[in-house]
């Protein structure tokens, strides 16, 4: 039923509706009222966040919160490449044909969906992070690294909810996204920052499109969404390889360990 509501409506449209809501902030009581809904619709603990002292203005910068750093340390192992983003860990495999399974079965193309050639990841390690409205939606550098490129790919902002990929499993591949690519000097791996239904923006810590040259640093802020999304990350073949912390259908909360570096 709500893939049938949801494909009713412009989805421009559907985002101006919802960025108008979501960035209103007076009078302050409907500013606070709508946060308070938001957070209570979703289950989201405050105590979690870090709270600006006059608190949040609207409820796009709730959105954007971030959270204490003590309630989420960051995986102190040299070797392990932490999860990007709070969220649930949908899919993961090995990229295979330069394919990636999406959802039962459903595959779609890894290279048009980063848009370059992808010879170095065939055969290596993939995730596919969904992230709900109750996450946090700052994008994290998994590890230190250095930024060897990354782009907008302008396209639709389609739902990325699960039953909506599972009807449209192409949608990864036509949404509009941001693709970043990243050396560990251990190896390499690849971003995709999938934009969906409502996401009005996707910023970056550096600007786009970029040849390179940003020196990210593991578990600081590399990127956000306004408004939910996706997030596909692949690792070069034979360089990583799976967490303890990381299986299939869990929730992955950020400083935890999606990767680690072989040898």
């Amino acid at each position: 039923m709500r893939n049938f509501f949801v494909s009713l409506i412009p989805a421009g449209l559907c985002g101006k509706i919802f960025r108008f809501f979501a960035t209103i902030k007076r009078p302050t009581f409907f500013a606070r009222f709508l946060i308070s809904r938001f957070a209570k619709l979703y289950s989201i603990d405050v105590r979690l966040a870090d709270v600006p002292e006059r608190g949040f203005s609207d409820l796009l910068e709730f959105f954007l919160r971030e959270p204490k750093p003590e309630a989420r340390p960051v995986d102190a192992d040299p070797d392990g490449l932490v999860t990007p983003t709070e969220s649930l860990l949908s899919q993961m495999g090995f990229v295979s044909e330069k394919e990636i399974l999406v959802v039962k079965g459903e595959k779609c193309s890894f290279e048009t969906l980063m848009g370059r050639d992808c010879a170095a990841y065939e055969g290596g390690l993939y995730a596919i992070l969904y992230l709900s409205p109750a996450d946090f939606h700052r994008i994290y550098a998994p590890c230190d690294a250095r930024l060897l490129g990354a782009e907008l790919i302008r396209g639709a902002k389609k739902p990325v909810f699960l039953s909506w990929v599972e009807k449209h499993p192409d949608v990864f591949v036509t949404n509009q996204r941001v693709v970043m690519e990243f050396d560990t000097g251990r190896g390499r791996f690849i971003m995709a920052a999938v934009g969906a239904l409502n996401v009005g923006e996707i910023t970056t810590k550096f600007p786009l499109p970029s040849a390179g040259g940003f020196e990210a640093r593991k578990g600081r802020e590399i990127a956000a969404f306004e408004f939910g999304s996706t997030v596909v990350i692949a690792f070069e073949k034979d360089r990583f390889q799976w967490a303890e912390t990381a299986s299939l259908g869990s929730k992955i909360l950020l400083g935890q360990a999606l990767a680690r570096a072989r040898g």
